[in-house]
C-alpha cells in the first residue's frame, strides 16, 4: 500500500544481491541553484527525514523511528500540505502516524481499523477529519468502494463505486475530492470523482481504452493525460472545484506512462516529468519535458548520468524515486547502492532541467519519497 511502489523493497533486495563497488567520496558539481529539499527514506529498520538547503548548505537528518516509534515496514505514506501520514499494519489492525514537517507536531491513530472476513483492503488516505480506506467488498469480490471512517469518533460510512473491476490504482486525494483510478471489468479505464463531504461520486470519467494519468497543476487545478498506449497524447485541466474542463489539449508525444498518478509538473511552457526506459535498460526511468511552444521532447540522459555517478563514486547505483523542484525546474532522483555489506545505503541526485548533474547527496539510508512543496 505504498504510496511509491512496494516494489522498492523487492528492488532493493535485488540490489543488494548484485555486485558491488568500493566506496568513494560525495560528487559535488558548480552551478547549484538555490533549492530546498525534504525527503524521507529508510533503511532494513528505520525510517529518516533529511532536508537539505543549498543556499546555507544547511543538512539535518531525523530519525522519525525514535521519534514517532514508525518502523520501515510502514505500508503507505502520504502528504497533505505540510502533514506527512504514515499507514501501519500490525496484529490485525491499521494505525495511522502523522507528522507536520513545518511544526514538527505529531501524532498517532491506533486501531482505527481492524481487519476482517468482510471486505479486503486495498489502499488509504486521508484528509484533517476522515481516513478513506479502498476496498473490495464482500471479500473474495473485485467489488470496488470507498470505507471513509470519522477520526474523531471512528464512525464509519461506505460508498459503492463500481462492481466487478479488474484494479485500482493509487488514489488522489485533493481539496475536498478522491480521484479514483481503476480499471473496470470490461478493461475501460475510468476516473471516479468522490465529494468527500457528502460522500457521493460527482463525475465518472470513461476513457475507454485511453491510459489516464493524473497530477495537480501550481494553480490547484487537477490535470489528466490520456493517451492511447502511449502514443496520441492529450491533457484536459479540471477545474477542482466544480470539475468541468477549463483547457484540453493534443501534443505529439510518444512516451508510456503506468496508470493513475504521474510525477509531472507545468512549469512555463514546459510539461517536466519521468519517462519508462524500453526494458532491458541500465536505468528503469529518466527525467524529461515537453516544450509546447516547439512541440518536441527533451530527455535527460539518465543512462550517462548513472555512469558518471558510479565513475566518480565507484558505487554501483539502482534509480529508486523521483520529484520535481517546481521552484528551479530541477529532477530529484533517488537511488539506492548496490553492495554487499547488509546495508541499505543511497543518496539523492539534483539535474538540472538541461540534464546536467548539479549535486550527489550521498546519505546513509534510501530515499523513497521527496516531499511536494507548495
Amino acid at each position: 500500500m505504498k504510496n511509491y511502489p512496494k516494489g522498492v523493497f523487492a528492488l532493493v533486495v535485488f540490489a543488494l544481491f548484485s555486485c558491488a563497488k568500493d566506496d568513494g567520496v560525495d560528487i559535488e558539481v558548480s552551478n547549484e541553484p538555490n533549492i530546498n529539499i525534504t525527503l524521507v527514506g529508510e533503511d532494513l529498520e528505520r525510517v529518516y527525514q533529511y532536508e537539505y538547503d543549498s543556499s546555507s548548505g544547511l543538512e539535518v537528518q531525523s530519525d522519525l523511528t525514535q521519534e514517532l516509534g514508525l518502523g520501515s515496514s510502514y505500508l503507505t505514506l502520504r502528504q497533505k500540505g505540510d502533514v506527512l501520514s504514515f499507514y501501519i499494519f500490525s496484529s490485525g489492525n491499521f494505525s495511522l502516524i502523522q507528522k507536520n514537517v513545518e511544526t514538527g507536531q505529531s501524532s498517532i491513530n491506533s486501531n482505527f481499523y481492524t481487519e476482517n472476513n468482510e471486505r479486503n483492503i486495498l489502499w488509504g488516505t486521508n484528509d484533517d477529519e476522515n481516513i478513506y480506506l479502498g476496498i473490495f467488498e464482500p471479500q473474495g469480490t473485485s467489488n470496488f468502494g470507498v470505507l471513509t471512517i470519522d477520526n474523531a469518533n471512528g464512525m464509519q460510512r461506505q460508498l459503492m463505486i463500481e462492481e466487478d473491476i479488474q484494479i485500482s490504482y493509487q488514489p488522489i486525494y485533493h481539496q475536498g475530492k478522491l480521484l479514483l483510478t481503476y480499471r473496470d471489468g470490461l478493461d475501460n479505464y475510468k476516473v471516479a470523482v468522490v465529494e468527500t463531504a457528502t460522500n457521493n461520486v460527482i463525475k465518472r470519467l470513461d476513457f475507454g481504452e485511453l491510459v489516464p494519468n493524473i497530477f495537480i497543476d501550481g494553480m490547484d487545478d487537477v490535470v489528466i493525460l490520456k493517451s492511447e498506449s502511449g502514443e496520441n497524447y492529450s491533457y484536459t485541466i479540471y477545474d477542482t472545484n466544480t470539475f468541468e474542463q477549463i483547457e484540453e489539449v493534443e501534443f505529439p508525444l510518444t512516451r508510456y506512462f503506468d496508470p493513475g498518478i504521474l510525477t509531472a509538473r507545468f512549469i512555463g511552457k514546459e510539461l517536466f516529468y519521468y519517462s519508462l526506459y524500453v526494458q532491458p535498460a541500465e536505468v528503469r526511468f529518466g527525467p524529461a519535458s515537453f516544450n509546447f511552444t516547439t512541440n518536441s521532447e527533451t530527455l535527460v540522459d539518465m543512462e550517462r548520468i548513472v555512469r558518471q555517478v558510479e565513475a566518480e563514486s565507484g558505487k554501483s547505483i539502482q534509480l529508486l524515486s523521483q520529484g520535481i523542484d517546481e521552484q528551479t525546474g530541477s529532477y530529484l532522483v533517488g537511488y539506492v547502492e548496490v553492495n554487499d555489506n547488509d546495508q541499505l545505503e543511497g543518496g539523492a541526485l539534483i539535474i538540472s532541467s538541461k540534464g546536467e548533474l548539479i549535486k550527489n547527496i550521498e546519505l546513509p539510508f534510501v530515499p523513497t519519497y521527496f516531499l511536494i512543496k507548495d
